[in-house]
């Protein structure tokens, strides 16, 4: 596949931030976990366990806190998105050419997505050449760690024509009509999935699918709700949260497509025997059985 200009300048930013040290990437291994027919992707990162990590508003709150996006390190700039957003390389990344989607100005994290975003997002995920997978982490108990609001932008890998947990959704729920908000029985935990088109869609499209979807979570959980978001080039999921996480297991966006990472054999271990949808069950809501109709 032939690169496009996008690729190119990411590619670029990304190796001069590597050499001047202003991003640091950590080496990781992948296997793949079967589950449900699918295979989940799990990544084993023991150097993360020496990261701290805690919530936004506790980050906030701290003593000394600097905010990494506002000024950003313009050794991590790719550039400007419009007059409203920037587009970053991820300073601490495990995946090469991840990408982050920030506000120009400071707006909370957890704040609705809005079509100012969407905007952000077309314009980078339609000048590149493969498929990535759009996520947004929104609320205390969502994996967040950084209260400056943003997006993130990761390769789809390979090995995937869509995250495992899309593959899940899509096998009840592949029918219904791109502006239905549908559920699947298949998925153990509560979701609201909405089909999409992101490579004929506009930025007003896709902030009302979100906005449609959201509206359904919200009324079931809350406004407080926290929540993951993952966008794919065909579907748009939110998931509401009850913690951020189990068993020492961080999980954000990624992990509720079915991208998991582990900080430590042990962590592995709870992964292989439990399984990461009943993993993802017990840091989200069980599946209403109620709400298993399909459609909303």
């Amino acid at each position: 596949m032939a690169k496009s200009q996008l690729d190119s300048l990411v590619h670029t930013r990304y190796s001069q931030a590597i050499a001047e040290g202003a991003l640091l990437f950590t080496e990781s291994t992948v296997s793949l976990q079967p589950e449900r027919d699918v295979e989940f992707e799990i990544r084993y990162v023991p150097a993360l366990a020496k990261k701290p990590s805690s919530k936004p508003r506790e980050k906030q709150m701290s003593k000394g806190f600097v905010n990494p996006f506002l000024p950003f390190d313009p050794r991590l700039h790719v550039k400007r998105l419009g007059s409203s957003h920037q587009l970053l390389l991820n300073k601490y990344c495990v995946v090469p050419h991840h990408l982050l989607i920030t506000t120009a100005e400071f707006k909370q994290q957890g704040e609705p997505l809005d079509e100012s975003d969407f905007a952000a997002v077309l314009e980078t995920t339609s000048s590149l050449s493969r498929p990535q997978i759009v996520f947004y982490n929104s609320g205390e108990e969502s994996g967040a760690s950084q209260p400056h609001k943003h997006l993130q932008v990761l390769p789809m890998p390979q090995y995937f024509t869509a995250p495992p947990s899309e593959r899940i959704w899509r096998r009840s729920c592949s029918y219904m009509e791109s502006s239905t908000v549908a559920i699947s029985k298949d998925l153990p935990f509560a979701h609201f999935g909405i089909s999409v088109d992101v490579k004929n869609s506009s930025s007003a499209d896709l902030a009302t699918a979100y906005c449609t979807t959201l509206a359904h979570l919200t009324a079931a959980y809350g406004k407080e709700a926290s929540y993951n978001m993952i966008m794919t080039p065909t579907a748009l999921m939110l998931f509401p949260r009850r913690f951020s996480s189990w068993q020492g297991i961080s999980i954000n966006s990624l992990g509720f497509a079915g991208l998991v990472l582990c900080k430590s054999t042990e962590e592995l271990g709870i992964v292989s025997n439990t399984g990461v949808l009943t993993i993802l069950s017990n840091v989200g809501y069980p599946l209403s059985l109620n709400s298993i109709d399909n459609t909303l």
